[in-house]
Parts: structure tokens; sequence; C-alpha cells
């Protein structure tokens, strides 16, 4: 059973999305909230300014002593089919209206453990650096909860509390989680708003522990605008 305070979390993440949706938690501010970005995609590796639009692998790997860890950068739409591949009745907590821009960014982190040994992964040390030398670290539940508490709009018809998170922990990353020998894991890290002047940026793990050893590692990503 969760605790109490994790519970009221996600009951106030629900809002949130209800609120983004809104353009209420826009941190650049109403007015921008109304101005249509430049529409972009995210590729794996690092930025090359010889690429073709729209070319580039989605997905990055590595591989260590039988463990390999796969990260995906996911659109909206993805997002939403992942959580509906667990849960084919589940809504998508970080979504937000037609037309607005999007609040949270989530990757696909899947640990295929077929090493003999255990594996420990704690989201809150994955750190996203861009190559302006700006840094988030992914969110928790902790700052779901204050984003929340600085809006006034709450939602009255949230789906209760308890069953929500209960939900949403077969699909985000939020605390320390064990990978056992011979199992693969596969959920969402999230991440909130990106700065509007970026070519690329690294996801860094500096904490992921092989049975007693520990290890860094580090996943590039580049952005694309669309053409036309």
């Amino acid at each position: 059973m969760l605790s109490q305070p994790i519970r009221r979390a996600f009951a106030i993440l629900l809002a949130v999305s209800v609120c983004a949706g809104a353009g209420l938690l826009d941190p650049r501010g109403a007015a921008f909230a109304d101005k249509p970005p430049r529409a972009y995609r995210i590729f794996a590796g690092p930025y090359d300014k010889k690429a073709k639009p729209g070319s580039g692998a989605r997905v990055t790997r590595f591989s260590l002593k039988g463990l390999t860890v796969e990260v995906e950068f996911l659109e909206p739409a993805e997002r939403a089919a992942f959580i509906r591949g667990i849960d084919p009745g589940a809504a998508d907590p970080f979504a937000v209206a037609p037309g607005r821009p999007e609040l949270f960014h989530a990757f696909r982190m899947e640990f295929d453990n077929r090493s003999s040994l255990p594996v420990t992964f704690q989201a809150g040390n994955v750190l996203l650096v861009t190559d302006r030398n700006e840094q988030q670290f992914a969110v928790d539940l902790t700052d779901l909860y204050r984003r929340a508490v600085n809006t006034e709009a709450i939602n009255p018809e949230a789906p209760n509390p308890e069953t929500a998170i209960e939900e949403a922990a077969r699909y985000i990353f939020d605390s320390s989680t064990t990978i056992p020998a011979g199992t693969k894991v596969s959920r969402l890290l999230v991440f909130g708003p990106l700065p509007e002047a970026w070519k690329e940026f690294r996801l860094h793990v500096s904490f992921l522990q092989l049975g007693a050893q520990t290890h860094t590692l580090s996943f590039a990503f580049h952005r694309q605008f669309v053409q036309g």
C-alpha cells in the first residue's frame, strides 16, 4: 500500500493535466501559451548539421555485463500509446489540450537484465543537460505537487487518488527501482518543459548499480525542426 503523501501527489498530477490543458501551468506565461511553437522532433544521438531532416535513430542503447538499457523519446501520441499498452483504459496524465505546448517530456526507458545480478536504478539521479548547459532533473511526485499547489485550478472530477496512483506506479519511474536478474522493466522517465534554444542534450544516469558495482551512463539526443 502506498503512503498518503504519494497518493495525494498523484491526485495533484491529475489536476495538473487539467490545468495544462487550459495553459495555466506554462511557466513562460499565458501569452506564450497562445503562441504556436516551431515544430520539431527529437532523435537519438548527437546533433549533426549534415543530417537529412527526418532521418536518424529513435532509440539509443547501452549494454554492460548482460544488462541492456534502451532509451527512446516518446512523442505525445507514442506516450499515450505506451500507457494504453499497459492498461487499455488508462488516460495520459501528462497530456495537454490540442494546440497547447507540451509541459512534460517522456522517455521510454527499458532495462533488460540478462545478467545474474540485480540492478538498482534511481530516477531521481537522472539529469538532462543541454548543449547550453541548461539542466533539469527528472520530475518526481514532489515536483508535481509543488507545480499544482501554485495554481488555483483544481479538478473536482479527478479519479480516486488511491486507485489512480496504484495504476500509475506500473508505468512511471518515480523512485528507486530494482530489476531482478532475468527480468525486463520498461517505464516512463518524465521531464518538464525543455528550454527554447538548444541543439542536443544528454541524459546522465549518475547512479546505476549492477550487483555491488555502480556505473554512470549517458544517452545523447538531438532535435530536428520539421520542414514547412
